[in-house]
């Protein structure tokens, strides 16, 4: 019992102590200032958005030469006559109309429009439009 009521009478001092220093720190009033850097920083943002590139649209026709597919769709490699070789991504939420969403095959011919980029020195086409 000797030991519960100096287990009891610790715990009360904790308490206690602890309630008391947290009323003793002083408030933090707001600074104005570092708010209004913020929304300076937040309205300037969309700016430097603004500034980038948009991405180039192209439209290629070439041979199917792979297909690597993927969690939404597929990866075709196709190969053009001038332009080279593309990695062309198909699927449903990129395609303006996911009704023309379609699997190609190896060795087809096809003609698609969509977003140019490069990634390294491999040509992209995320794809908006199969014709």
């Amino acid at each position: 019992m000797k030991m519960y009521v100096q287990n009891l009478a610790m715990l009360s001092a904790v308490i206690a102590f602890g309630c008391q220093s947290k009323q003793a720190e002083p408030q933090a009033e707001p600074q104005t200032e570092a708010i209004a850097a913020e929304t300076d920083t937040m309205v300037q943002q969309p700016e430097a958005v603004a500034d980038k590139p948009a991405n180039d649209t192209k439209t290629i026709d070439g041979i199917v030469k792979e297909i690597a597919n993927g969690k939404d769709g597929y990866t075709a490699t196709i190969e053009t006559k001038d332009q080279g070789l593309f990695k062309a991504t198909i699927s449903r939420a990129n395609l303006t109309d996911a009704k023309q969403y379609r699997t190609f095959n190896v060795s087809e011919i096809v003609k698609l429009s969509g977003d140019y980029w490069k990634m390294g020195e491999e040509q992209q086409l995320t794809v908006r439009e199969i014709q």
